[in-house]
């Protein structure tokens, strides 16, 4: 692997921290809510157009929240407190976005083409690829169709603003 990828990567890794951080503020502020940092888990089903105050995510408990709870309870042996649920979950969604921002910073480096739409066409990809599909086959959402068409478009929008957040600190960094 050359220096330039792993720059690349390292750049989006920064992006996708960034990103991570600027999607859950975008829904907040969209959605209309500040959620407390003691929120719990929601446990009903809510129709509104934002998604999750959490990760942004469609479903209505957080999926970072859910992956961190699965993870945390077979390491422990135990279930986790609502406490550790939630900084477990903080930790898999910034994780996510780190992971996600790096493989596009490195593919950005390998075909400049990648970048077009100033990470728009990624924040889409990502959205597609793990909201829509992968949560309900993973069993961290609901099928996409059990959600009104309002709750997609706003993930969509929050999916957006982590795309063009990747890039913008990508380029910055990279130039």
């Amino acid at each position: 692997m050359n220096a330039k990828a792993v720059l690349g990567a390292a750049a989006g890794m920064a992006g996708g921290l960034l990103g991570s951080w600027m999607m859950v503020r975008f829904n907040h502020l969209v959605g209309g809510v500040e959620a407390s940092q003691s929120e719990a888990p929601k446990e009903h089903f809510r129709l509104a157009a934002s998604p999750n105050d959490t990760d942004g995510t469609i479903s209505d408990e957080p999926a970072s929240i859910q992956s961190a709870a699965i993870v945390g309870e077979k390491l422990s042996g135990r279930p986790l407190s609502l406490e550790e649920k939630r900084l477990g979950g903080q930790a898999f969604h910034y994780a996510f976005g780190a992971i996600a921002g790096a493989l596009y910073g490195f593919a950005a480096e390998r075909n400049r083409e990648v970048t077009s739409g100033f990470g728009l066409p990624f924040g889409a990809t990502v959205w597609l690829t793990a909201d829509e599909i992968g949560l309900p086959l993973a069993g961290l959402a609901a099928p996409p169709t059990s959600y009104p068409p309002s709750r997609h478009a706003a993930a969509l929008g929050t999916h957006l603003v982590f795309g063009a957040t990747v890039e913008a600190v990508r380029r910055i960094l990279r130039g």
